[in-house]
């Protein structure tokens, strides 16, 4: 095996710097012909205006050109004898190639200067697997604020879960680096809309260069600043308005409560050095939410008291509240990117940060008549990036980036821990069910970190016409610190002169039961690393397209663990006390293959294969990491583990492309998915016999499912486009803890030794979007979605006493969104008026359903429900609103553009 030395490998990046890692860039390509005799031309320069991207015809008129932001743009041909052509609103998307060829009119014939409009083909001939090219022109037209709304339009997407696969198996990517925070796989930092130039959201199979993924990608590339100063402010403010009040209270109102938001963004040259420009943007948002609280207790509050002990029917309501409505799930953003980029002949340098801080309360059903005992949470997430391009000529280029990530969260009711307003954890629990909380407050709070050091390097090469080779390597090095507590009466059982008893606020020992926290470290934290390395060939002939590669991933959770887990509690009777062994590393490779044939200039067949692969969370990895096992006949503890397998994917896809009328086409897939290696939990006894569970790669699953798009391209002021969705998603177990809750029972619940519909299988999903206008005068956007009904589990009393994991259907879903706007020129500057609407038609869509009914807000087990001991009916109790979607949103605002 062959030995690079750190100095080599130094050296070796500094010969081939650059940056891109993760496609951020696409590639044009033509032929150059005579327009009279049809011959192919020699040595014509073709460049794109107002960049330094540019190439000439060879031998065969042949021209490509490479490593081109996407983006619109326009080409320019121009050769000796011949008449200038211009092409104009060229599109260039993330890792395509658009085709341009050309004909050039000889000098000769008198004809004025030749101006053609680009017209983008409706089939994309060298798209090997399913994906979708969002624009930010797009993005203006569709009522959607955030990317996550973005994603959800797309087919084979479903509440963010792609194809079938559980949460967290998606990569983010911005400007080709991942922002994926470590600890739970989840997008940390959300790039706002004014910052995308272009989002490539991939649902079927992808290209070797993308790892840590086994459903898809979002593909995200971030704007630059121009030659020209270009800015945008906008606000809007709204309200909702619905007619189910019985389940949103407090709304139907136009105050300057409901959601707000600021954006503006500012672009152009600084004027501090040629060829430096920037970019900046940066948005306030604040949303007090649509679920509200009654106060009709404080936290300080109690259960009710009997007077007399023997009569449990007559009892005395201790609430002190003032009846005023609470927000309970509000929610405010600050965000900020900016992005510096130095540009020269064969170098382009770029520094860009991204940040945001938020703050939130989640909603918490039991507490809505105490509404102020529920926790803020706060996040505060910030992204350095630095990049550089080398391009030692047309063909080759690399690049080299560095990117520091640090995600932070935290959460408590009060900030100082030993707050006087912190009441004992019981107080307030209600004696009955379907009965809210009499006071009291959520006691627990955490907090974390994960940083992210990443290092990416890559390297792409056009060696021939028709190969285009790309290699590179990525390093990440985490840190991960993650602590949780919940506070404990310390004189617990003990009681005052009057018989009340005493509650002294305090908090176990770190690593203790009670106050989990990473140790072992002197900075108590985790330090695992990784490394991967890909190689490519993207084969373009006339006859097909083919990507081909390969991919390694190397994984060090970097930990010891107890050489005998049936003694983690090292009691010295047993084997193993007080023994710890190094964690296997994990490495795997995986192959990729995608190919396209072309069957004319309006279709194209393509098919796709490879195996993705996917380390879990490192909440899984490292929880429960000093191994705290309770020391009682119940099943209750559950602890991490560090030599998880990386879980698998391998999927197929079929596809077609077919242009049907001018301006119209359609897209089929048929796609499967086998998933193996999935996180489940198997459940272990230490020797003294008490029972815990451990994360394992048990799971598995497969999805297979149809895809059917119909577009019709923006022309006549309308254009459509339509995705349906047939799939079913089955598995043994949609949770990982399915092992760990059946195991809880007494008896035990056996597992399930055939697949199951998962939480997730949405059979049938449509999404239709349709624009209409003028765009530089008006124009409106609507988007219709459909679903129908996702899986739950009946209740084994109405099933015969027989259990059956998801043997019921929620309802279907339906909702309709609109976006309007109007342009107005005032003063010279660009004002753009429009009307947002969310839930247009104010739909009650039921996402959590009782178990009884399969419907939200109605459950047959109250008839074994007991007197109720508080103020609220059992009606009350059942009309969550956290079980339905959101209610009618309307927003109206403006856009000043200059």
């Amino acid at each position: 095996m062959m030995r690079i030395s750190i100095r080599q490998m130094v050296i070796l990046i500094l010969i081939l710097t650059s940056y891109v890692y993760g496609g951020t860039t696409g590639k044009i390509s033509g032929k150059v012909i005579d327009s009279e005799s049809k011959e192919t031309l020699i040595g014509v320069n073709i460049i794109l205006l107002g960049t330094n991207f540019g190439a000439a015809s060879d031998l065969d008129g042949y021209y490509y050109i490479n490593n081109i932001p996407p983006g619109v743009y326009t080409l320019i041909a121009s050769s000796i004898g011949y008449h200038k052509v211009t092409i104009e609103k060229v599109i260039v998307r993330i890792d395509l190639t658009t085709r341009i060829d050309i004909e050039m009119t000889p000098t000769a014939i008198n004809i004025a200067e030749v101006v053609i409009e680009a017209k983008q083909p409706l089939v994309v001939k060298d798209l090997t697997s399913t994906s979708a090219i969002v624009s930010s022109e797009d993005i203006k037209l569709m009522p959607v604020e955030n990317i996550h709304q973005i994603i959800n339009l797309q087919a084979g997407v479903v509440n963010g879960h792609f194809r079938g696969g559980r949460m967290g198996e998606v990569a983010y990517l911005v400007d080709g680096v991942s922002v994926n925070d470590a600890f739970n796989h989840g997008m940390s930092l959300e790039v706002e809309n004014n910052s995308i130039r272009q989002m490539e959201i991939i649902s079927g199979t992808f290209n070797a260069e993308y790892g840590q993924a086994m459903a898809g990608i979002v593909n995200i590339v971030t704007k630059d600043g121009g030659s020209k100063l270009d800015g945008n402010v906008s606000a809007y403010i709204g309200n909702y308005f619905t007619t189910h009040t019985d389940i949103f209270q407090n709304l139907n109102k136009i105050n300057l409560q409901g959601p707000r938001d600021v954006q503006f963004s500012l672009s152009g040259p600084t004027r501090v050095l040629n060829n430096l420009t920037f970019f900046v943007t940066g948005r306030y948002y604040r949303d007090e939410g649509t679920m509200y609280g009654l106060r009709v207790y404080n936290t300080y509050d109690d259960r009710p008291v009997f007077p007399d002990p023997q009569n449990q029917s007559f009892w005395i309501d201790r609430g002190t509240g003032d009846s005023a409505f609470v927000p309970m799930n509000p929610y405010q953003k600050k965000s900020f990117n900016g992005k510096l980029t130095y540009s020269l002949e064969k170098l382009k340098f770029s520094y860009s940060i991204f940040g945001d801080d938020t703050w939130n309360k989640g909603y918490n059903h039991s507490m809505k008549w105490t509404p102020d005992g529920i926790k803020n949470h706060y996040g505060s997430n910030i992204v350095h990036g630095f990049q550089i391009n080398y391009y030692p000529s047309q063909s080759t280029f690399s690049t080299l980036k560095l990117s520091f990530n640090r995600y932070k969260y935290w959460g408590y009711l009060y900030e100082d821990p030993f707050d006087s307003r912190y009441v004992e954890p019981n107080q307030g629990t209600p004696y009955s069910s379907y009965t809210f909380r009499q006071g009291g407050n959520e006691t627990d709070r955490y907090d974390r970190y994960t940083l992210t050091f990443l290092a990416q390097w890559s390297i792409e090469s056009q060696i021939s016409k028709e190969h285009k080779i790309k290699l590179g390597f990525e390093t990440r090095f985490h840190k991960l610190f993650n602590r949780w507590k919940d506070i404990r009466n310390l004189t617990e059982g003990q009681i005052d002169s009057l018989g009340n008893p005493i509650f002294t606020l305090g908090y176990s020992d770190p690593g203790t039961k009670f106050h989990d926290i990473y140790v072992g470290t002197e900075d108590n934290t985790r330090n695992p690393y990784e490394f991967s390395a890909y190689i490519q060939d993207k084969m373009e002939y006339d006859i097909m397209i083919i990507n081909a590669g390969v991919r390694f991933d190397y994984f060090n959770s970097n930990i010891n663990l107890p050489s005998d887990l049936r003694n983690p509690l090292n009691n010295p009777n047993f084997p193993g006390a007080n023994q710890k062994k190094n964690a296997e590393v994990e490495f795997q490779i995986s192959p990729r293959l995608g190919v396209s044939f072309p069957m004319s200039d309006k279709g194209a067949i393509h098919f796709s294969y490879g195996h993705f692969f996917q380390i879990p969370s490192f909440d899984n990895l490292f929880s429960n990491s000093n191994y705290l096992i309770d020391q009682t006949t119940s099943l209750s503890s559950v602890i991490g583990n560090p030599e998880l397998k990386a879980q698998k994917t391998t999927k197929y896809e079929i596809g077609l492309q077919q242009e049907i009328f001018q301006d119209v086409a359609i897209d089929v897939s048929v796609y499967y998915s086998d998933i193996r290696n999935l996180l489940g939990m198997q459940i272990l006894q230490t020797y003294e016999g008490f029972l815990f569970g451990r994360f394992i790669n048990r799971d598995y699953g497969n999805v297979k499912g149809l895809i059917l798009s119909f577009e019709r391209r923006f022309v006549d002021f309308f254009s459509a486009k339509i995705d349906y969705t047939y799939q079913v998603a089955s598995g043994n177990a949609s949770d990982p803890y399915v092992e760990f809750y059946n195991n809880q029972s007494d008896p035990p619940v056996e597992t399930n030794k055939k697949v199951v519909p998962l939480n997730w299988d949405q059979t049938h999903t449509l999404n239709v979007s349709l624009n209409f206008g003028n765009l530089v005068d008006w124009s409106a956007g609507l988007i219709f979605s459909y679903g129908s009904g996702a899986p739950y589990t009946v209740d084994p009393r109405y099933t015969q006493g027989l259990r059956f994991e998801n043997n019921g259907r929620k309802p279907s879903v339906i909702n309709v969104d609109l976006k309007a706007n109007k342009v107005f020129k005032v003063f010279g500057f660009d004002v753009n008026t429009f009307l947002l609407v969310y839930n247009l038609l104010d739909i009650k869509n039921e996402y959590g359903v009782s178990s009884t009914t399969g419907r939200a807000g109605q459950d047959l087990n109250v008839k074994f429900a007991g007197p109720i001991i508080g103020k609220n009916t059992i009606d009350q109790y059942l009309k969550n609103p956290a079980d339905y979607s959101g209610p009618r949103r309307i927003s109206i605002g403006l856009n000043i553009g200059f």
